[in-house]
C-alpha cells in the first residue's frame, strides 16, 4: 500500500517530475478520458513506478492547482482506474488509488500509484484517436513528457530497467536458499578519513543553522539520522558541474516519495557549489512551505564523499506522540534506498567500486520501536536506553545492488540491538527491500 505521508508531500510540487505527472479530471467512462490516463501509466511503468495526480489541472497543459471534481465525473474506484488503464496496457498493470484531501483548497483528488518493477517493457495495445497508438511503448523523458524512445540511449534504459527488475525477482529467490553475507568491515584508516569528512559536513550544517531560533524544526531537535559514504580508489569528478550531473543521474531511479539526496530545481533550496563541494539545505528558512520532516541538508565532494543529515519520518506522523518512537521498518527502508542511491553513483565514477558506510542515529533515549506502518507484529514495544547508535561497513557497489538485503542486515543489526534486541531477520530485510524496490508506497 503506497504510503499516504509520501503522497501527501506530492501537492507541494511546483512541477512535474519524470515519476509524477499533473492530469485535469478525466471521465474514466469515455475512451478520451482513458486513453491519457492509460497513457501516463504505461510511462511510469517502464520508467519504474510513479504517481497521477487527478484534478491538479483544470484543462490540459493548464497551470498547476487543485480543481473540484465536475459534477458529471463519478468518484473513481480502484477497478474503474485499472479497467482504465488495463484496456490499453499489455501487460497488465495493477495500480493503487487513494483519495486525498487538498491541504489549501480542502478538494479531494485521485491519486493513481503507479507499479514498476516491469520485466518486460509495457506497450498500448489499442489505439485512441491519437491520443495513443497501438503496439507504441511511452517511457518519461526530460521535459516531462511522456513519448516513445526514439534514441538507442532512451531505448537501452528501458530495456536496462527491465532485465535489473528480472534479475532482482530471481535473485529474491536464490536468497530463500542461499544467504550471503556480504558486509565488509572499514579499514581504520578509511574510518578516520570519513568520519574527518563527517564532521566537517556536520559542522557546515550548524553553520547553516546558526542564525535560527533555538526551537526551529531545522534543528531536528527531538533527533535526527546522518549517513556518510566514500567511495574508494575512484578519480574525482572532472568539476561540481560533473558532480551535479552524476548526482541528477543517480536520482533518476525514484523508490519513495521523497529520496536520499534530494535534488530540488529551486531557490533557496536547490544544490549550490560551496568551496569543494555541493550542498544543498531544504530547510533553508526563505523557502516559504518548509516543514520539520523535509528540512535535509546534504553535501558530496568530487572526489567520492557524502554526507546527509535528515529528520526522523515517526517525528511527523498521527501513530506517535514526537520524540517517542522508531518504526519497526522505516530504517530498513530509509538506509537501504541510501545504499542503493551510493551505489549507482559510485558507479558513475568507476565500474564498480568499493564503498564505505557510516551511519549514526541520534536522540534515540526514550524511544521506542513499534510497528506504527506495518502489518508486522511486535509483541511489546522495544525501548532505546542510548542516545545515540553508530553503524559502519563496506561493500562493493554491485554487492549492494545484488545483494542489498546481505549488506543492509548486519549495518542495522546494532540499531535493533539497541531497541531491547528488537527483531530483526534476514528474511524481513529481504521483504522489506523487495516492497520498495517495487514501488509499493
Amino acid at each position: 500500500m503506497a504510503n499516504i505521508e509520501d503522497l501527501e508531500q506530492l501537492f507541494q510540487l511546483q512541477n512535474e517530475t519524470l515519476a509524477t505527472e499533473f492530469k485535469s479530471w478525466l471521465d474514466l467512462d469515455a475512451p478520451a478520458g482513458r486513453a491519457p490516463l492509460a497513457k501516463a501509466a504505461i510511462a511510469l511503468a517502464n520508467h519504474g513506478g510513479g504517481a497521477i495526480l487527478i484534478g491538479m489541472r483544470e484543462v490540459s497543459n493548464a497551470p498547476i492547482g487543485s480543481y473540484p471534481r465536475p459534477a458529471q465525473i463519478n468518484r473513481y474506484t480502484a477497478d474503474a482506474v485499472n479497467a482504465a488503464v488495463n484496456r490499453y496496457a499489455d501487460p497488465h498493470i495493477h495500480c493503487e488509488l487513494v483519495h486525498l484531501n487538498h491541504p489549501i483548497s480542502g478538494n479531494e483528488h485521485a491519486v493513481v500509484v503507479v507499479p514498476g518493477g516491469q520485466i518486460v517493457p509495457v506497450m498500448a495495445a489499442k489505439g485512441t484517436d491519437g491520443e495513443i497508438l497501438a503496439q507504441k511503448v511511452y517511457i518519461r523523458k526530460p521535459g516531462p513528457k511522456s513519448e516513445e524512445p526514439f534514441t538507442a540511449e532512451e531505448w537501452r534504459t528501458l530495456l536496462d530497467r527491465c532485465v535489473r527488475a528480472n534479475r532482482d525477482s530471481l535473485l529474491e529467490a536464490i536468497r530463500g536458499i542461499v544467504q550471503g553475507h556480504s558486509l565488509d568491515s572499514i579499514a581504520q584508516a578509511q574510518i578516520d578519513e570519513l568520519l574527518k569528512f563527517t564532521e566537517v559536513s556536520r559542522d557546515r550544517w550548524n553553520e547553516r543553522l546558526e542564525p535560527l531560533p533555538k526551537d526551529d524544526p531545522a534543528r531536528f531537535p527531538l533527533g535526527h539520522y546522518e549517513q556518510s559514504f566514500q567511495v574508494l580508489n575512484v578519480s574525482p569528478a572532472q568539476d561540481l558541474r560533473s558532480l551535479l550531473g552524476h548526482l541528477r543521474k543517480a536520482s533518476e531511479v525514484r523508490l519513495t516519495g521523497w529520496g536520499p539526496f534530494v535534488v530540488l530545481d529551486r531557490r533557496p533550496i536547490g544544490p549550490v557549489p560551496v568551496g569543494d563541494a555541493i550542498e544543498a539545505w531544504v530547510g533553508d528558512p526563505r523557502e516559504e512551505h518548509r516543514d520539520g520532516r523535509h528540512c535535509d541538508f546534504w553535501r558530496v565532494r568530487p572526489d567520492g564523499f557524502l554526507y546527509e543529515i535528515r529528520s526522523y519520518d515517526e517525528d511527523f506522523t498521527e501513530k506517535a506522540e514526537p520524540g517517542t518512537a522508531v518504526d519497526l521498518t522505516i530504517p530498513i527502508w530509509r538506509v537501504g534506498e541510501t545504499l542503493l542511491y551510493v551505489a549507482r553513483l559510485a558507479k558513475l565514477f568507476g565500474e564498480d567500486p568499493e564503498i564505505s558506510v557510516r551511519v549514526q542515529y541520534d536522540g534515540l533515549k526514550g524511544r521506542r520501536m513499534s510497528a506504527l506502518f506495518d502489518w508486522r507484529y511486535l509483541s511489546y514495544d522495544r525501548e532505546c536506553f542510548v542516545g545515540t547508535v553508530k553503524m559502519q561497513g563496506q561493500a562493493r557497489a554491485s554487492v549492494i545492488e545484488d545483494n542489498l538485503a546481505e549488506v543492509l542486515f548486519p549495518l542495522l543489526k546494532p540499531l535493533y540491538d539497541a531497541f531491547d534486541f528488537a527483531p530483526l531477520s534476514l528474511g524481513m530485510v529481504s521483504e522489506e527491500i523487495a516492497k520498495f524496490r517495487n514501488n509499493r508506497y
